[in-house]
């Protein structure tokens, strides 16, 4: 049987590890999701393709493969965007700064690549990131048992 203390702890590493696979997640959804398109003014490929006709020899058009997220990536993007909002002014200095530095670390960057985009070192790097990870799951916890169960279900 688990103390209150360990029980906690538990809670705790449950949130913190939930919401780094969120933002992962997210940002593996986010390569799923369609840029905007402008029917109206057609690409080289729709010229091309009205162009020839699909009965001269040598003429291959493949169906692409399209990919879709699943419904459960769509859900974690849209949850990823609330924990990216929550971080704020009371979880770090500079929010904009660190929302940036979660978004490119969600996307699998390297603490070094990502320390010299933003001019910092990537032990420095990884501290900020560290550093506001355990305040945002504090934040979480503290704010409601509702949010961590509609967030991490």
């Amino acid at each position: 049987m688990s103390s209150k203390i360990e029980h906690e702890v538990d809670h705790y590493l449950y949130v913190r590890r939930n919401i780094v696979n969120i933002l992962y997640d997210a940002a593996i959804a986010e390569r799923f999701i369609r840029k905007p398109n402008n029917n109206r003014c057609p690409s080289m490929y729709q010229a091309l393709e009205t162009y020839y006709d699909k009965k001269d020899w040598g003429f291959h058009v493949e169906n692409k493969l399209k990919l879709r997220g699943t419904p459960r990536q769509m859900q974690n993007y849209e949850t990823a965007i609330d924990l990216l909002l929550l971080i704020e002014t009371d979880v770090s200095e500079d929010p904009l700064l660190m929302r940036k530095i979660y978004w490119m670390r969600a996307n699998r960057n390297k603490w070094t690549s990502i320390g010299k985009y933003f001019g910092f070192h990537r032990t420095t790097v990884k501290r900020m990131y560290e550093k506001v990870l355990d305040k945002l799951s504090n934040k979480i916890i503290a704010t409601s048992v509702d949010i961590i169960t509609k967030k991490f279900s």
